[in-house]
């Protein structure tokens, strides 16, 4: 009953994080009566001789009572609010260093702690993450944990890109209580100031700080450096692109990460070290053990080894589930009380969210605790299957003589029973690679089928060689260190090896639509089924309860119907447009820095969760990188039949289109038309008049790389009643064009505004020509350029247009249906409490 009054108080927990608001004042007081009320209601049912009512009671009680300590602990956390009128203004703020600066060519990264502040409020954010950008020609400077520095700053509010199936910044960052993001502004002039901070957590972030520098010092530019940060550190964002696209494809993620396999794996070493020792006490002539037993000194030892381990990671929330699972497991031991394995892990979730309530909003969480839980069921259903089998090989007598039919018999069990233990192990790796699928399909719609082979590799190298060397490194002074450093580099470069040779075949990552709740539902009854002990009926029928999963029912449009997807990537552009069986993606984001691109952040992550598996068409609409920067991941990742785009001849993406074997690829053209499943596409703009026309810049002329806004391209999507307009950054004059050329055929229900929404575009001719009832302003928050214009906005009002806007809704979704249009609006249809603030 304790275990699932535990269970009840963490889904209380996430029912709060699910909630467009918090609860009020009320609400909160309804909470804590019901903590009241919890120790005292179960025994008056019990004296009633209601014992299933006393359950129900204690079930709904911990749940009301998780709902409102989170709901409690999040008024406490978004209290601590940047003032709207704070944002991006100069602030003078003076403070210290509070975490390991991370540095690459254009800047360096931390979290600063806010002392003091010019101007200020009275709940002004204390934590907020900084970036400082190296000037033009310099290398960024160099911060050091617990350094006191005074600078000028600008901040916003915590704000992420707001789109379906993707990672919720605004989210994470409230769980890691960073109540601002922003830069250092270099005038005036940041200043170093006099004294140093010695708190346990700024001396801790120091010792990593100094460990990751002697890891880069070491290592250098090696491939595989980031990972030896990940796994001595829990500094993940040094992994390279390729190493992080080789564990996805191969299911080894888990592996980079300190989490419960690391720290358990040095909990256990240390506490077995500390049993063997203690044990042997006798030999400088102690009896330790007589006054204390060694599985206590062991559970101390463990607890305590992965108490340092965790902190090497910063205490990150991986770490911090796999303490607490050990902590309680210790706590156990020393209290010489037997716990249940299925109790040690509802007190770990339930401390979990305890301590930390947004914990459940991370794909980590639901992966940790669901693979314990897999492996736990797993286990269980294995010593059962194999006792027999045990039994066996224990009856086989060795006998004490050393005869050669005595050695054979002893040989022959030994190898029974490794054979045994190997199977025992493949069968739980099997079941943890089965019953994860659905949590894998949910939060990112792919199924890495090769999982249980990379993983009986993978994980022992990793275990067993890597991670000690990497722990050696750690510890041991230089020069010595530079030995497990490297050793542990060179096993990284031979598990890269195999890990290609099994992620090669093009089939190891499969990609499926993210499931519905009904699907999820029939593939945990299904894991359930298939991990039952043997003889329970219709067990080999399981894996049918995967088929919805597996083959979910189509979602897309009727025939003659459309849906268009406009997606939320910041100062950028991209819309997916969908029919009854055919996809179409306009523009791809803009590229965020070197190693990312809202290709790999946003669109992919996007259209896998849509289960796509192939682009019928891509249209760049012009080179700017706001436009295409995401183009390459795209080619990359997904088959695209057809391209077209207004990119000059030379451009890289042509290239890459032919390298990827695009069958049909061209520059855009107006008067170019085709149709899908009933929809119309018309390609309006540009014509060759504009393309000879079109100056090039004095900086393309020389690199030949992009064309002016001027001929972006202009796609027309119309079924019988419903029209949608993707005009790209056309300017004024090229609306003037489109208006003497083609007027009618600008009519449309729907407007992407042009170039975002500046002043120099949707012209009021231009609106009165489309007509459209919806317009959508793809900008990002707070942007430099100011978009969209003030007095563009106005004249969209004035024409009496709904307008939505990426940086306020998020993504936006259009559904025909007939003479009927659906709008859907991301931070409004999936809103949660925390947006906003």
């Amino acid at each position: 009953m304790v275990r699932v009054a535990l269970v009840c108080f963490a889904a209380g927990t996430w029912a709060l994080q699910q909630s467009a608001e918090l609860p009020s004042l009320w609400g909160l007081c309804i909470g804590v009566a019901s903590l009241s009320l919890w120790a005292v209601a179960p025994r008056v049912l019990h004296r009633m001789q209601w014992p299933r009512g006393r359950t129900l009671w204690l079930m709904c009680a911990a749940f009301l009572a998780g709902y409102s300590w989170a709901a409690w602990r999040a008024q406490l956390r978004l209290a601590y609010t940047l003032p709207l009128e704070f944002e991006r203004r100069d602030i003078k703020a003076t403070g210290i260093i509070a975490s390991v600066p991370l540095t690459d060519a254009r800047r360096t990264r931390f979290i600063f702690k806010i002392e003091q502040s010019d101007p200020t409020a009275p709940f002004m954010p204390r934590l907020v993450q900084l970036s400082w950008y190296a000037q033009a020609g310099l290398t960024p400077v160099r911060l050091r944990p617990g350094e006191r520095w005074t600078f000028t700053v600008r901040l916003v509010r915590p704000h992420g890109n707001a789109n379906y199936h993707a990672a919720d910044l605004e989210a994470s960052m409230l769980e890691r209580n960073l109540r601002a993001t922003g830069y250092v502004r270099e005038h005036p002039t940041p200043q170093r100031r006099l004294g140093h901070a010695n708190s346990l957590l700024i001396m801790l972030e120091g010792w990593r700080d100094r460990q990751h520098r002697r890891i880069n010092e070491v290592l250098g530019n090696a491939p595989h450096t980031g990972i030896v940060s990940a796994l001595a550190l829990g500094l993940q964002m040094g992994i390279s692109p390729d190493d992080r696209q080789r564990f996805t494809r191969t299911g080894t993620n888990h592996l980079v990460a300190i989490s419960g396999l690391h720290i358990s794996l040095v909990a256990g070493f240390a506490a077995a070290l500390a049993s063997w020792l203690w044990r042997r006490s006798c030999w400088i002539g102690k009896d330790w053990p007589l006054w204390l037993a060694a599985p206590r000194v062991a559970a101390v030892a463990g607890a305590g080894a992965g108490f340092l381990y965790a902190g090497l990671a910063g205490f990150g929330v991986p770490a911090q589930r796999a303490l607490l699972m050990l902590l309680i497991v210790g706590i156990s031991f020393l209290s010489a009380r037997r716990v249940a394995a299925s109790a040690v892990l509802a007190w770990a979730l339930a401390v979990v969210v305890t301590l930390d309530p947004w914990a459940l909003t991370s794909a980590g969480c639901w992966l940790s605790f669901g693979a314990v839980a897999v492996i736990l069921l797993a286990a269980s259903a294995s010593r059962v299957t194999h006792s027999e089998s045990v039994d066996q090989v224990a009856k086989v007598k060795v006998g004490r003589q050393w005869s050669i039919a005595s050695i054979h018999r002893r040989l022959t069990s030994q190898w029974h029973r490794m054979l045994l233990g190997f199977k025992t192990a493949a069968q739980i790796q099997v079941a943890v690679s089965l019953g994860l699928i659905p949590l894998t399909a949910l939060w990112f719609a792919q199924v890495p089928l090769l999982s249980p082979l990379a993983n009986a590799f993978a994980i022992p190298w990793v275990s067993f060689l890597v991670t000690p060397l990497v722990l050696i490194g750690m510890v041991v002074p230089a020069p010595l260190d530079i030995f497990a450093l490297q050793a542990a580099h060179a096993c990284l470069v031979v598990l890269a090896a195999v890990l290609d040779v099994i992620a090669a075949p093009s089939w190891a990552l499969y990609s499926l639509r993210t499931p519905d709740a009904l699907a999820l539902a029939f593939a945990a009854l299904g894991i359930g089924w298939s991990l039952l002990l043997p003889g329970w009926p219709l067990r080999g029928a399981a894996p049918l309860l995967f088929l919805p999963l597996a083959v979910p029912p189509s979602s897309a449009p009727a025939e003659g119907e459309f849906r268009m997807t406009v997606l939320d990537v910041g100062q950028g552009a991209a819309a997916l447009i969908e029919t009854a069986h055919h996809r179409l993606l306009f523009d791809t984001g803009p590229r965020y820095d070197v190693t990312s691109d809202a290709g790999q952040r946003i669109v992919m992550p996007f259209l896998r969760a849509r289960g796509i598996k192939q682009l019928d068409a891509l249209v760049i609409s012009h080179a700017d990188t706001d436009h295409a920067g995401g183009a390459r991941t795209v080619l990359a990742e997904l088959p695209v039949v057809r391209m077209r785009a207004s990119l000059v001849p030379k451009h890289p993406l042509w290239r890459q289109a032919r390298a990827q074997h695009v069958k049909d690829s061209a520059e855009c053209r107006a008067g170019e038309s085709w149709v899908w499943d009933g929809v119309t596409f018309t390609m309006l703009w540009p014509d060759e008049k504009s393309k000879r026309g079109t100056p090039l810049k004095a900086s393309q002329k020389n690199r030949g790389r992009e064309l002016r806004n001027q001929v972006s391209c202009v796609l027309h999507v119309s079924n019988t009643h419903h029209a949608a307009l993707l005009p790209g950054d056309i300017e004024a004059r090229e609306e003037r064009a489109l208006l003497a050329q083609q007027p009618a055929a600008l009519s449309a229900t729907i407007l992407l505004a042009p170039h975002h929404g500046s002043r120099t575009s949707s012209s009021a001719d231009f609106l009165a020509a489309v007509a459209p009832r919806d317009a959508v302003f793809q900008v990002g928050y707070r942007n430099r350029f100011k978009h969209p214009n003030a007095g563009v906005v106005a004249r969209y009002q004035a024409y009496g247009i709904t307008l939505h806007r990426s940086d306020q809704d998020g993504a936006v979704q259009f559904q025909s249906a007939g003479t009927e249009i659906f709008v859907e609006r991301y931070r409004t249809a999936r809103r949660r409490y925390w947006m906003g603030h």
